[in-house]
C-alpha cells in the first residue's frame, strides 16, 4: 500500500502544470502515513473519517485575493492614486494634459506676491488708508464668478458602479462598469473590478480577460498581476500562475497576496518543500491570516516537519476554530505522534464542523 501511495505520488508531481482543463481545479489528495514510533510500521494508529468536503474546492473554501482599489482620485489625477495598502490597485497619477474625457487638465494659477511698500527710512506705524475704488474696479466686481468646475463623467461613472456593487446590486455595477470602459477603455481600476465582479459570479473566462486587458495596458502592475496570478490558480494553470506571481515577488518580494497564493499553488502542485518559505514568509508577515497557517501546516505536514505542522494547524484553528481542514490535519499530525486519544478527538471536533 506504501508503495502504490508513492507511486500515485510521483505521478502526480510528474504531470504537466497546464494539463488540468480550463474551469477545473485538479485537487490533490492528501498522503499522510502514520507512523508508530516503536515500531516504524505504517498502519494507522486511528481511523481516520473521510471528511464530506471532496466536493468542495480548497479554493472556494479558502479563497485567494481578491484586490481592489476603492479610494477617490485626487484632484489632479484622472485614474489613481498613490497605494496606501497592499489591498490597493495602485496607478500612476496622469501629468497635466488631458483628462479622460479630453480637455484639458486645469493648472492652478500661480499667486504672486504683492509688490513691497515703498522705503520710508522708518517703521509705519499704521497701515495706509485704502484708496476709494474707481469706476473700473466697481466693473470688475460686478462681473459674475466663474462657474465651479464639472466633475468628470468618468468620476461619476466609477463612483455609480461602486456604490451600485457596495449595495449589493452586481448586474447594475457590471453594467455601470461596461459604460464606463466603452467610453474611457484605459480606465484600470474599472477593468479590474469588473474583473472581480465577473469572477464572483462564476465567469472565470470574462474575469481573466477582462484582466489580460489592463495588463496589456501595463504589463508590470503588481496588483493586476497577482490577481490574475490567484485566478489563474484557481483555474488550475499552475505555470501561468507561478509565472505571475514571481514577477511580482521579483519587484516586492514582500507582497503578501503574492506570497500566499505561490505558496498554495506550490502546494497544488504537489511541491510541498518549495510551498514552505513563501508560506512561512506570509505568517511573518500577518500572524493572523488563519488560511497561511493552514497551508504551511499542509505543507510541513508533507515534509514530516511534524512539530512545525503541528503548531502550524494550532495557530490556523486558533484564528478560525471553524476550518474543519485545520482540525482534520490536527488529527492527522496527532496520529502520526502516536497520540490516538488526541487524535480522535480532532477528528470528532472536524466531523461536527464539517456538518455545520
Amino acid at each position: 500500500m506504501g508503495r502504490s501511495r508513492r507511486r500515485q505520488r510521483r505521478e502526480v508531481q510528474q504531470r504537466p502544470d497546464d494539463a488540468a482543463p480550463a474551469g477545473s481545479t485538479t485537487i490533490l489528495a492528501p498522503t499522510y502515513p502514520p507512523v508508530r514510533p516503536d515500531t516504524g510500521r505504517t498502519e494507522p494508529c486511528v481511523d481516520a473519517p473521510v471528511l464530506e468536503l471532496d466536493g468542495l474546492e480548497p479554493w472556494a473554501e479558502i479563497p485567494g485575493p481578491a484586490l481592489a482599489l476603492e479610494d477617490e482620485p485626487e484632484a489632479d489625477e484622472s485614474l489613481g492614486v498613490t497605494i496606501a495598502s497592499p489591498d490597493q490597485l495602485e496607478l500612476e497619477p496622469w501629468k497635466a494634459g488631458p483628462s479622460a474625457n479630453g480637455d484639458a487638465a486645469a493648472e492652478p494659477q500661480a499667486v504672486e506676491p504683492p509688490p513691497p511698500a515703498a522705503a520710508t527710512g522708518h517703521l509705519a506705524t499704521t497701515p495706509p488708508a485704502a484708496e476709494e475704488p474707481g469706476p473700473e474696479a466697481e466693473s470688475a466686481s460686478a462681473e459674475p464668478l466663474a462657474a465651479a468646475p464639472q466633475p468628470d463623467p468618468s468620476d461619476l461613472l466609477y463612483a455609480s458602479a461602486r456604490a451600485a456593487a457596495h449595495e449589493g446590486h452586481p448586474g447594475a455595477a457590471k453594467a455601470l462598469y461596461r459604460e464606463l470602459l466603452s467610453r474611457y477603455p484605459r480606465h484600470l481600476r474599472a477593468r479590474n473590478n469588473l474583473a472581480l465582479l465577473l469572477d464572483a459570479s462564476g465567469d472565470h473566462a470574462g474575469a481573466l480577460a477582462e484582466l489580460d486587458r489592463a495588463l496589456e495596458m501595463d504589463a508590470e502592475h503588481t496588483t493586476l498581476l497577482t490577481n490574475r496570478g490567484a485566478l489563474l490558480g484557481a483555474l488550475g494553470r499552475y505555470a501561468a500562475a507561478e509565472r505571475d506571481l514571481r514577477r511580482v515577488l521579483r519587484v516586492e518580494p514582500s507582497n503578501v497576496e503574492a506570497l500566499f497564493n505561490l505558496g498554495v499553488v506550490m502546494s497544488k502542485k504537489g511541491l510541498w518543500s518549495e510551498a514552505v518559505p513563501p508560506l512561512r514568509r506570509v505568517t511573518e508577515l500577518d500572524p493572523d491570516r488563519s488560511p497561511a497557517f493552514y497551508y504551511l501546516g499542509e505543507a510541513l505536514n508533507h515534509v514530516d516537519d511534524l512539530q512545525g505542522a503541528l503548531s502550524a494547524y494550532q495557530r490556523a484553528t486558533e484564528l478560525q476554530p471553524t476550518n474543519a481542514r485545520a482540525l482534520y490535519g490536527l488529527g492527522i499530525i496527532y496520529d502520526r505522534l502516536a497520540q490516538p486519544d488526541d487524535a480522535a478527538l480532532m477528528y470528532r471536533k472536524s466531523r461536527e464542523v464539517a456538518r455545520r
